[in-house]
């Protein structure tokens, strides 16, 4: 399978792109781990790309605004203040790690209220 790539949709307004995270839940993962890589941030979706040679692609994912129930600030471990917990209204949660979370927050939070 091919690496991930981030693609820019027609009629899509960037709001950060490459920027350094962790992923450190997604519905796909049963353990909470870490998971370095690129984040991107548009007014339709948030993308995550694995950086890695090898499995990227199972541990990248990508979620539609549309479907955001709620955003809020949270840890990640062992206790830095770096979180950003994601819920989705089929009760999907992701959990991000990323620095100066505040403006990723308040970008969400616009965009899906």
């Amino acid at each position: 399978m091919a690496k991930p790539v981030f693609e820019e949709r027609e009629n899509e307004t960037v709001f950060a792109k490459k920027v350094s995270a962790d992923s450190w839940k997604t519905p796909q993962q049963t353990v909470g781990r870490q998971v370095s890589g690129k984040i991107y941030f548009t007014d339709q979706r948030i993308v995550f790309l694995a950086l890695g040679l090898i499995g990227t692609a199972s541990v990248s994912w990508e979620i539609e605004m549309k479907n955001i129930q709620s955003v809020e600030a949270c840890m990640t471990p062992p206790c830095f203040p770096f979180g950003i917990f994601i819920t989705m209204k089929d009760g999907d949660k992701y959990k991000i790690g990323i620095r100066k979370r505040s403006k990723y927050i308040e970008w969400i939070a616009q965009h899906i209220s």
